[in-house]
């Protein structure tokens, strides 16, 4: 049998796009493959980021 060779690709445009009040947070949703980083880690890291200079 031969074996399927795949290769996962995503668009490089993949974004989250938040309104929070008045302001627009944009997440960037690109991973570097095998550094076990989810869309939760991300959006978290941007929120805790966010708030630190408030």
């Amino acid at each position: 049998m031969k074996e399927e060779k795949r290769e996962i690709q995503a668009s490089p445009n993949k974004q989250l796009i938040m309104d929070i009040g008045k302001t627009k947070y944009t997440v960037n949703l690109h991973f570097k493959q095998g550094t076990g980083e989810t869309y939760k880690d991300k959006i978290l890291k941007l929120i805790k980021r966010e708030t630190e200079k408030i």
